[in-house]
């Protein structure tokens, strides 16, 4: 039996980022589409992975630190004598691997052998300081099926997509007859987790404003913002994607606290937002039921439950 200690979740820049390509607030979406991509990668991972019975723990999307360096790791499984390592990447066309050199085209890109080299490097030191001698297998997916790596020699620790069945049955082989889950293999994932740094020092927003902002109600299926009102729903005139209204109003709003954290809430506020979609009066009602108003008269606004501490 698996278990699933620490979930995959989309990063804080991902989601800001998707927000500002929504409202077309970004002139240079290409830091977007890396992250996007990245991200649909390491979930077909997931997918596949979890189709595997095997007896092991999994942790997710860690970003840990030792001796001053800061390193992630895509997914860790630990089970039996082990841990594995899991850099997933989502690249797709044709590669090149030449004398330790990665080539997109004639363009070099980084290696990702070594990224996860250095990355196992600080794991195992990591792991030695916290009292655990394991071995560390790392392996480097490729998980897209329309990516393709000429020259690259056999040994090497790369799983191809068209591998993947072959790699599963090795992995449970190895499993098959190792040591059984215990206390030891949780106390390590409840540490890693508890190590884990939640927010990236790397994390890249480019500056916007909110009057540059497109205004009204994102599709909370296609991300478009051809919306019409229907009663207490909202439908996606792209596609066709409906939404109970008071669902949809309080996910507007709340993007608007995730994108300007300093802005008082107000009635007029998320009037303006939405594109005065629906009455100031319908917004109050959302507003007070599910946030929590501070303050009185003209300094009056709506937080988040979890804001109105300290107030």
């Amino acid at each position: 039996m698996s278990f699933m200690m620490k979930e995959r979740m989309e990063s804080e820049e991902l989601k800001l980022l998707r927000m500002l390509k929504a409202r077309e607030g970004l002139l240079d979406d290409s830091r977007f589409w890396n992250l996007e991509k990245g991200y649909q990668g390491e979930v077909l991972f997931d997918k596949w992975f979890s189709g595997l019975d095997g007896e092991w723990i999994v942790v997710n999307d860690l970003r840990l630190e030792y001796a001053g360096s800061l390193f992630q790791i895509d997914s860790l499984v630990i089970g039996g004598d082990r841990v594995y390592l899991f850099e997933v990447k989502n690249f797709e066309g044709d590669f090149l691997l030449e004398k330790d050199r990665w080539y997109s085209g004639s363009k070099e890109v980084k290696d990702p052998l070594l990224q996860m080299q250095r990355c196992e490097t600080a794991l195992r030191q990591l792991l030695k300081s916290l009292g655990y001698q394991l071995p560390i297998e790392s392996n480097l997916i490729f998980i897209n099926p329309e990516f393709n790596l000429y020259n690259c020699p056999p040994k090497l620790p790369i799983v191809f997509n068209s591998q993947l069945n072959r790699f599963s049955k090795k992995l449970l082989k190895q499993f098959s007859g190792s040591v059984r889950l215990n206390t030891r293999h949780s106390r390590l994932a409840e540490k890693l987790c508890e190590l884990h740094i939640e927010k990236s020092p790397y994390e890249r927003l480019p500056e916007y404003r909110y009057e540059e902002l497109r205004k009204g109600i994102v599709c909370v299926g296609c991300g478009e913002m051809d919306i019409r009102h229907q009663y207490r729903m909202i439908e996606c005139k792209m596609c066709g994607s409906k939404e109970d209204l008071e669902v949809a109003l309080v996910r507007a709003i709340n993007e608007c606290c995730s994108l300007f954290p300093q802005m008082k809430i107000t009635t007029k506020i998320i009037h303006d937002w939405i594109g005065e979609m629906v009455s100031k009066k319908v917004i109050q009602r959302v507003l007070h039921i599910n946030f929590s108003l501070i303050g009185h008269g003209k300094s009056a606004n709506y937080v988040k439950d979890s804001q109105r501490i300290g107030n």
